[in-house]
């Protein structure tokens, strides 16, 4: 009776071969990936959001949050605030209008120089556009979040007229009317206000230590003032 041949083997047979399984289930899982990336090279974002999560849950991992995946949504004031920097730039409205974004709220600033003729309340027909601009941004924030207050605010130069007795009505008018377009563009009342500070609160002094007039500091402390107001702040 002839022998039986011997076993021929590729390696040792003493060899651990263990290190094959995980091997094998390695290169099976590189060929779904990349089979899957390529049926997925040409489809929506949501569908490869879903296989990369299937991708990670073959190699073990925890699956991605969803919620972390979604695109950052910007607070609504800060929104605001980058669309008005938009419309402020495209009708070259620079010196006309600035934006400050606080903790209490955004604040428009206007000047009254470009708003307002001297020694009058009345909106100039050529600013009332940029008006109903900013009222329509404004009215598209979460209703009932935020308020609308609107400022006058004056130089220390006293005015007594007929109409104006003093810089408080006319402060107090040119808010107002302010406060007018915005309501007739649709802002509803419950969320506007309208507040006369006359010389009260200058963004800075409108005179030197001689008591001369600075016309640069006057001009920057007429102004009216259109803040929006976070509603818990009250």
């Amino acid at each position: 009776m002839s022998p039986q041949p011997s076993k021929i083997y590729d390696s040792d047979p003493t060899e651990d071969t263990s290190w094959l399984l995980t091997y094998g289930d390695t290169i099976t899982l590189l060929m779904i990936f990349f089979v899957l990336l390529f049926s997925t090279s040409k489809v929506s974002e949501e569908k490869f959001d879903k296989v990369a999560q299937s991708i990670n849950e073959s190699l073990n991992r925890p699956a991605p949050d969803p919620i972390t995946n979604q695109q950052t949504v910007l607070p609504p004031l800060l929104q605001a605030k980058i669309f008005l920097e938009e419309i402020i730039k495209d009708k070259r409205l620079e010196q006309q209008m600035k934006l400050d974004l606080t903790r209490s709220g955004l604040k428009i600033e206007l000047s009254s120089n470009s708003f307002f003729a001297s020694g009058s309340a009345e909106v100039r027909e050529n600013m009332v556009q940029s008006l109903k601009a900013l009222s329509g941004v404004i009215q598209n924030l979460p209703v009932g979040d935020y308020r609308v207050e609107i400022e006058g605010h004056t130089d220390n130069v006293p005015i007594k007229t007929a109409k104006f007795p003093s810089n408080w009505e006319l402060s107090a008018l040119r808010a107002i009317n302010v406060l007018h377009i915005f309501e007739e563009t649709g802002l509803t009342k419950h969320r506007l206000s309208a507040t006369a500070f006359a010389t009260t609160k200058p963004k800075a002094a409108n005179t030197d230590s001689r008591g001369q007039n600075i016309a640069k500091n006057q001009a920057m402390n007429r102004r009216v003032v259109v803040f929006i107001k976070n509603v818990e702040d009250y």
